[in-house]
Parts: C-alpha cells; sequence; structure tokens
C-alpha cells in the first residue's frame, strides 16, 4: 500500500485488548484494524469518535491496518480553510457546513461574510474563508469565498450521417422537419425549474397596479409570477419595464414557480434582510400632507363650530384611524410573505372606523405611511364612507338640527 495520508473515525477501541477500528473517510462503511503498536507515542489513549490521520498497510492476512495513527489537530481562529455546506436556509441567509478534514464541531455561514453578495451558496458546495471564534464557542467562517465545482463534461454529440450524393434533402432531414421536430421537444420539454436559492435577473413585462400583481421574464425567457408583497420596498410599486433581481420558491409538484423577493437591480442587498430597501427612509410627499391634511383639519373645525361633542368624537376615531394604519403598514412590513395576511388589519375595519368619522386621520396615515394608496377599489371605498360621513354629519348637525339628539350635540 501507498504512504499517502488517510482520515477517518475511531469507531472503537479497546483498552483491556489495546485494539481497535477505523472508519476511514474514503473507505466507505470498511473497518480498518487499529492496533496500539499503530498509535503515535503522544496518542496512547485513543477514543470512540476521536478524528485521526494515519498511513494504510496490509499485512500477510490481506487486513488493511492504520500505522503511524495521530491526532487531527484542533481547529484554529484565522486559519484558512475549506468547509463542505450541509444546509442553508435562505430566510435566515446563514448556514453551516462540516470541515473538509476535522469534522468533529459544525462551522457556522453567514451570509453577510460572503464576499460574493450576489450568489447563495448550495448544500455540497465547497466554502473557503477564515476561521473567527463566535463568543458562544462556536466557530464561525468569515471571508467566505464559493468555491466553484468542476462542471460537468457534457457528453459529445454523435455525427450525423453525411447526406448520399444527389439524394433530395427531405424528410427528417431537411430544414422544415428539422424546426418541426424542435417545436414538438419545446412543447413536450417545458422549461427546467429555476433554482431556488440563487439571485436570479429578469425584467417585469406586465404589472397589473388593480389587482396587485405581475410578472417577471426572466433571462431563461421564462415568465414568473410575483405579488405586490414580494416586492421589497414600502413607498413605491413595480413599474413595467423595470430590472429587477429575485429569488423564487422551490418547484413543488405542478404549481407554478412565483418569486418570493423582488428588488430593482443595484438593490441586491435588500434581497437577505426582513426590511424593504426604503424601510429606512422618510418619503413624505408633502403636497399631498398638506393638502390631505389641511383637508381633515378643516372638516374637524367645521364640525367643531356646531358640535364640540362630535368634533371630539371625530378626533378621537381619527386618532384610532391613524394607528390602526400605522399599525397595518407595519405588519404588511415586517410579515408579509412569512405568515401571509396574518395579523393585518382587515380592510372592512378600517372602512368602518373611517365611516364613523375617522376618515381624517386615515387620510393623513395614508399619506405618511403611503399605506393604501395604490389599490385603486380601496380607494374608491374609502372616498365614499368620507363623503357618507360628511353627509351623515349635515344631516344630523344642520337638516334635521330640531331632533332632541341633535340639539343635544350642539354647541
Amino acid at each position: 500500500m501507498t504512504k499517502q495520508i488517510h482520515y477517518g473515525t475511531v469507531a472503537h477501541w479497546f483498552p483491556e485488548l489495546k485494539r481497535g477500528s477505523v472508519v476511514s473517510d474514503d473507505h466507505g462503511a470498511q473497518r480498518i484494524l487499529l492496533e496500539a503498536s499503530s498509535l503515535n507515542q503522544h496518542y496512547p489513549l485513543p477514543k470512540s469518535g476521536d478524528r485521526i490521520s494515519f498511513c494504510l498497510h496490509q499485512d500477510a492476512k490481506n487486513r488493511l491496518r492504520a500505522q503511524n495513527v495521530s491526532p487531527l489537530p484542533p481547529l484554529k481562529e484565522n486559519e484558512r480553510v475549506e468547509v463542505v455546506l450541509a444546509e442553508w436556509n435562505f430566510q435566515q441567509n446563514g448556514g453551516y457546513g462540516i470541515h473538509q478534514v476535522q469534522r468533529s464541531s459544525p462551522i457556522f455561514i453567514l451570509g453577510q461574510f460572503l464576499n460574493d453578495q450576489t450568489r447563495v451558496p448550495e448544500s455540497g458546495e465547497v466554502l473557503e474563508g477564515r476561521l473567527v471564534k463566535h463568543g458562544n464557542g462556536q466557530w464561525l467562517l468569515v471571508e467566505a469565498d464559493i468555491i466553484d465545482r468542476p462542471s460537468e463534461t457534457e457528453p459529445a454529440i454523435p455525427p450525423q450521417p453525411a447526406a448520399v450524393a444527389g439524394e433530395p434533402e427531405s424528410g427528417a432531414g431537411s430544414p422544415e422537419m428539422q424546426a418541426e421536430n424542435q417545436a414538438g421537444a419545446r412543447r413536450h420539454n417545458p422549461p427546467a425549474a429555476l433554482p431556488a436559492n440563487r439571485v436570479l435577473n429578469g425584467e417585469i413585462i406586465s404589472w397589473d397596479n388593480e389587482k396587485g400583481y405581475g410578472f417577471i421574464r426572466t433571462a431563461q425567457q421564462q415568465s414568473l409570477f410575483f405579488h405586490i408583497s414580494a416586492f421589497h420596498y414600502t413607498s413605491q410599486r413595480p413599474q413595467t419595464g423595470q430590472q429587477v433581481s429575485f429569488y423564487c420558491n422551490r418547484p413543488a409538484g405542478s404549481e407554478p414557480q412565483k418569486a418570493l423577493k423582488v428588488v430593482l437591480s443595484g438593490h441586491e442587498a435588500a434581497l437577505f434582510s426582513d426590511r424593504p430597501y426604503d424601510y429606512h427612509e422618510v418619503n413624505l410627499n408633502m403636497r399631498k400632507l398638506l393638502y390631505y391634511g389641511l383637508s381633515g383639519a378643516l372638516y374637524l373645525l367645521a364640525v367643531n363650530y356646531y358640535s364640540t361633542k362630535l368634533a371630539v368624537f371625530y378626533l378621537l376615531s381619527s386618532a384610532a384611524a391613524f394607528w390602526l394604519y400605522r399599525s397595518d403598514k407595519q405588519t404588511a412590513v415586517t410579515q408579509t410573505g412569512k405568515t401571509g395576511y396574518l395579523g393585518r388589519v382587515p380592510e372592512k375595519k378600517l372602512h368602518q372606523i373611517g365611516l364613523i368619522g375617522g376618515w381624517p386621520g386615515a387620510l393623513l396615515a395614508r399619506s405618511i405611511f403611503n399605506h393604501k394608496t395604490g389599490k385603486a377599489s380601496f380607494i374608491r371605498v374609502f372616498w365614499l364612507v368620507a363623503a357618507t360621513n360628511i353627509a351623515i354629519t349635515y344631516l344630523l348637525l344642520i337638516h334635521y338640527a330640531d331632533n332632541p339628539f341633535a340639539l343635544w350635540l350642539k354647541n
């Protein structure tokens, strides 16, 4: 046998017999004999589970024996190592891997420590980076690079037989028939599924602002569905023709894939964050804010002129509406895509509080938080509710001013 260094794990060690066995990394489940005479002088007492290096020797009985057995050195901080990725969680932007030689403890990898932020590693890929020990005692890989796996050699295409001289180019070999065969192949062989753990690029080819969904054309010329909840912004909506980056879900049976998170090209770093790209920005339309705020304030002052009691009630309702819109916006930003619409304020409830006088506060909240400003059906109902409240207020304080309840309300 050659003197090549092998790596493995001590499977058993019997101190009374001074003998045991080793499972080699590159010999499958085959057990290799381990004896005390083969141990390094600084390694007199092996234990089950120890990672070791050794050479192989074949004895007279054709049994494989381990020789020059030594324990593997422990991992060292700041040492550059290669790690085989065992699992990657795209939503958490992290995973863990196993050292190629010292496999005793997992090494954790976070997306923020990848040198290439536009690519997400896949299970089985090799990452190279620097080891750092975290405060909790776990090993962490930083300054990590994804090492490309060697591409598989494509099988050679067998040569086509040459056409016989004088024979017309017809049948299966004619250009017309070849084109027809290719078209049939495309019909029977649908496009391959998109990878679920890579940042992909494409262009928005259609967007329905009313329904809140659209389609992205990928680089593979496939159409991919995406919902407004996947568009990772708080103050803007998708536009046809925009260049975007995204990642999609894994194929599940016959269900079509869809984009789970979409950002404009150049904003790829936001794909790895739960918060939208513009979450930290203040995007106030001052013209709209002044117009809506002034409209609501004038309405409340007019009501106060006739009835302070009703104006106070409307003011409290407006404050409650403002809080509901703010809460719904925060839930939409942080939870959509994880739990769907769980925790969202129903639109019916938002309209109800507007009907009882809270629409001025709702109007202000919509302009500040840029919430419920792009859905045409909601906007129509919102203004219908506001007009209904104004009509009820007019009937109560002016048209039916002699009503006992109206007399109690009026100043």
